[in-house]
This record gives C-alpha cells, structure tokens and sequence, in this order.
C-alpha cells in the first residue's frame, strides 16, 4: 500500500512538473522562479567544491574576439547547398514532424532576440556576440524551410510570421542568467541536432543536421565559458545555472501556442535525446555545479517519453544505434504548423517567396554543396 502511494504521489509530482514546463516562462515565472531557485539551492546544499578543471581554466576577458576569429574561418550559406539532392521521402513519419519542431524552434530567431539584445546591450562582448548569433541562426531558419519546401510540407506565410509577432518575455533581467539560459537552450539544440542527424537515411538532411549541430556547439561553447568565467567569480552563481535547467528554458514556451502544444515539442525533442546525449548532459553539469546530480536527472528524465521499442529502456538510457519507429508520433495536433490566425494588414513580407529569391541568387562554386 505504501508502495501505491508513493508510485501515485510520483506520477503527480511529475506530471505536474511537466506542466510547469509549459508554464514556467509567462508572467507566472514572477511566482515559480522563487520555487525553482529554491529547489536549486536545495539539490545544491551543503560545500560542493568547483570543479577542479574550471577552477583551474584560464578564460579570456574578452571571449568574442576569438570567437570571431574562429567563425570568419568557417562560416557558409545555406543557400548555396543543392537542395535538390535532398530525399525527404526517405525520413519516417517522426522524422517529417520533427522538422516542423525544429523548424519552429528556428523561427524563433526575430522573437526572442529583441530581449537578448536588450539585455546584452551593456556587454560588449555579449552584444557583439549576439550579432555573429543571429546571422549564424540565420542559416538554420532558412536551411529547415527550404526542407520543408521540397517535403512539400510549406509554412503559410501568416505562421511565420505570427511567431515572430510573438510578445517574448524576456528570460531575465540580469545578462548573465540570460547567457546561462541561451547557454542551455544552445546545448540541447547540439544534442538534439546531432542525434537526429544520424538516425535520418536522407544523406543530404544529416549532413546539414549535423552542420547545424557543430553550429550549436561552438556556440553553447562560447556561453558555456561565460557562465564558467561568472562561476568562478561568484560560486553562489551555480543555483542561477541549475534553475535554468530545471525550468528547461527555450523559446518552445512562448512560441508553442497551448500548454499541450509545448509539452508536444519538448516530447518531440527528447526522443531524441539518447543516452550519448544523456551522459554528455551530466558531464556539462559536473563541470559548471561540481557534481552530476545523476541520482536527480535519472528522476527527472523519467517517462518523459515512451520507452524504446528496440530494447525497452527509457530513451536517455538507450544506447540503441538505430531506434526509430515507423509510427507517426502521438501528438495532439500533428497539423498545427498549417494553422495560423489573419494578421492585419497585409503581410510585411512573404517568407516562401522571400527564401524562393534568396535561393535563386545563391553562389554555387562547386557542384558537390551540401552533398
């Protein structure tokens, strides 16, 4: 009987914790913010020391210079890739769905910059950093709709639009929590980016799956030195770090549409979301707070998503090398990209026709792009 109890104290700590997620970044964050540091500092307790390689790690003053340096040597544009080698007729159901995810979470990009940049705007070097960003993310944003294009599988203009339109609250006032949450987002897009990559049979989809993972990474690498630098400063700062992660921070909260649409995608995200992804996770948490918290984050991942057909463990503990199904995936509203309510006026511009032109003067220097 004790055993029921705490079997259904749990599924409703958890189920209501799950739809905290949904909620955690509208303006009840001024109550749940409170809840979610404390439950930080808790997780945190007792004399935790730094970890001895970020103790001991040298981190420049000014990180963006380098930065800059290192993206002038490898930057590219999408548009001079041959989409006409990409096969989405080879992606799963799932995998049709999910370039809708990532592409939404891509779209994004205009809503969620004006509170970075505002933010920012007193950092040099997070400000200029933010500039690199956007123009890098630019990539992304239009490389999923010209997939989606050949998918036959188009935004209406009005969507769009409508998530740029969005009202983003800004994470937070302080630029530095603000860079520990772009951080965890940036972190979770490389893992996510890169493990879906390799399940896709499209080899023109994983290669940009995975050119948009290295993407990410070089960028959580950036944010993650700048929290490091902080941590070192002010040790305290750790608690700030972990209550980003518990609240699951990314722009999916805002931009979704319903409670149920949000917990759709962050479903979504996670089945792809293994156990290499999974122990890479941990291991960025032991560096930043000084322990894993695995005992925590076993807990917290649980049943988040079905378990594996393959070998029937939960996804962040399969290590299954191939692990897709032929199943669409179980959401509510498998169709809500096509839906998006008349804006007023006509539209600013049209994103199809918009991407059709850039594409059309893209520079081609050798036939194999994107191949």
């Amino acid at each position: 009987m004790l055993e029921t109890l705490r079997s259904k104290a749990d599924r409703t700590l958890r189920s209501a914790a799950m739809y905290a997620y949904a909620f955690n970044q509208s303006r009840a964050k001024v109550l749940t913010d409170p809840l979610y540091l404390a439950v930080a500092k808790l997780l945190l307790r007792g004399d935790i020391p730094l970890n001895p390689k970020l103790a001991s790690a040298k981190i420049p003053a000014n990180l963006y210079l380098s930065y800059r340096s290192q993206s002038r040597r490898l930057a590219y544009f999408i548009e001079d890739w041959d989409f006409e080698q990409a096969k989405p007729e080879l992606l799963t159901p799932r995998q049709r769905q999910m370039m809708h995810t990532v592409a939404l979470g891509e779209t994004s990009g205009a809503a969620v910059s004006d509170g970075f940049l505002r933010a920012f705007r007193t950092s040099p070097e997070l400000a200029a950093f933010f500039g690199t960003w956007f123009t890098e993310e630019l990539n992304h944003f239009l490389g999923y709709h010209a997939y989606l294009e050949k998918m036959g599988q188009r935004w209406p203009a009005e969507r769009g639009l409508q998530v740029a339109a969005t009202e983003f609250l800004p994470y937070a006032e302080d630029p530095l929590e603000v860079a520990a949450c772009n951080m965890y987002q940036e972190l979770l897009g490389f893992l996510v980016y890169r493990q879906f990559g390799s399940q896709v049979r499209d080899p023109f989809l994983a290669k940009m799956l995975a050119q948009f993972a290295k993407d990410e990474l070089r960028h959580y690498k950036f944010y993650q030195q700048v929290v490091a630098r902080q941590i070192q400063r002010d040790p305290s700062f750790r608690a700030v770090v972990l209550k980003v992660i518990l609240k699951a921070t990314s722009p999916y909260n805002q931009i979704s549409g319903s409670a149920r649409n949000v917990l759709d995608h962050l479903q979504m995200g996670a089945f792809y979301f293994r156990k290499p992804e999974y122990e890479y996770f941990l291991g960025q948490v032991e560096y930043l707070l000084g322990t894993p918290l695995r005992g925590f984050f076993d807990w917290y991942f649980q049943g988040v998503v079905a378990p594996c057909i393959h070998c029937g463990q939960a996804p962040y503990r399969c290590a299954c090398e191939s692990f897709e199904d032929a199943e669409a995936p179980a959401i509510r509203n498998p169709e809500w990209w096509k839906q998006a309510r008349p804006l007023e006026g006509p539209p600013q511009f049209d994103l199809d026709a918009w991407t059709t032109e850039l594409f059309k003067n893209a520079a081609r220097p050798a036939a194999a792009r994107g191949a």
